[in-house]
């Protein structure tokens, strides 16, 4: 135990004294294989210094480059180094770190990747392309509570394709539904789906997709807004005012979109203030 303690602190000890002293760069030194106990505990012991200090600052930036300096294959310095940059909006800093992460460890990183590629940085050909690939690495799964062929979807929701979009969006709720059964299909696959139907033009099916929603939801006013237009594209101009009003009040209650990364990030066809005619 004292050994693995000593080996851990030769190795931790020059981040400390470049976050304290500024004594400059540490020299690069080789790719180390490490043990997942040995990966662990140099994780974290650097975390421990870094959540000393703020997501944006120098300091924290010191210490995660000092970490990548000494430990140059751990796949999570570098994501962690990348992710306050895309939430400040500086995407092409970002982008570095983590092409890295997900190269050290893509079964773990490669579909993050494509996540922050799709919400963040709007690179909707780029994320499909990513997620693909994990696809047929690794196969099916979730990143950020929601299956990749969702971010597959809305990516080409994004792009205008629509009939792609609403196969991969119908995987997405299939795939939910084989796994827990229907009521566990999240309420954006459904809102999503909806749109993917709306852009096609076949609104009663969209308006179904909409009223499966909002069973979850119920004051989504994303939701009934779009909800809205079909039925103004239907002739139920009536029935549409009614449902755009309700969406108005919702969204004055804050009932939006409420994924996390929604404070910084706007989501696709994520309705706005203006449309309501306010201010």
């Amino acid at each position: 135990m004292i050994r693995n303690t000593l080996f851990l602190m030769t190795l931790i000890l020059p981040i400390l004294i470049s976050c304290e002293e500024k004594q400059g760069e540490i020299p690069k030194k080789p790719s180390v294989k490490y043990s997942v106990i040995q990966k662990d505990s140099i994780i974290d012991e650097v975390m421990k210094v870094a959540a000393k200090t703020t997501l944006n600052s120098q300091r924290r930036r010191d210490v995660l480059d000092s970490a990548i300096t000494i430990h140059s294959t751990i796949a999570y310095f570098y994501q962690q180094r990348s992710m306050p940059l895309y939430k400040q909006d500086k995407d092409e800093l970002g982008l570095p770190f983590l092409e890295k992460a997900a190269e050290l460890n893509p079964e773990k990183y490669l579909d993050y990747m494509a996540f922050m590629k799709c919400i963040f940085s709007k690179n909707y050909k780029e994320a499909i392309i990513d997620f693909e690939k994990y696809l047929d690495l690794y196969g099916d799964g979730y990143v950020m509570d929601h299956t990749y062929y969702f971010y597959i979807g809305i990516s080409y929701l994004q792009l205008n394709q629509f009939e792609k979009a609403k196969s991969f969006l119908e995987k997405s709720t299939h795939q939910a539904e084989k796994e827990s059964g229907r009521e566990w299909i999240h309420y954006l696959d459904l809102m999503y789906l909806g749109i993917a139907n709306m852009e096609l033009a076949n609104y009663e099916i969209a308006i179904s997709n909409f009223d499966e929603s909002l069973l979850q939801y119920e004051n989504f006013s994303d939701v009934k807004y779009y909800k809205a237009i079909c039925l103004y594209a239907l002739g139920k101009n009536e029935e549409g005012g009614i449902v755009i009003l309700e969406a108005r009040n919702d969204f004055l209650n804050g009932n939006t979109i409420n994924e996390d990364n929604v404070f910084y990030e706007r989501y696709p066809y994520q309705i706005r203030k203006s449309w309501f005619g306010l201010h």
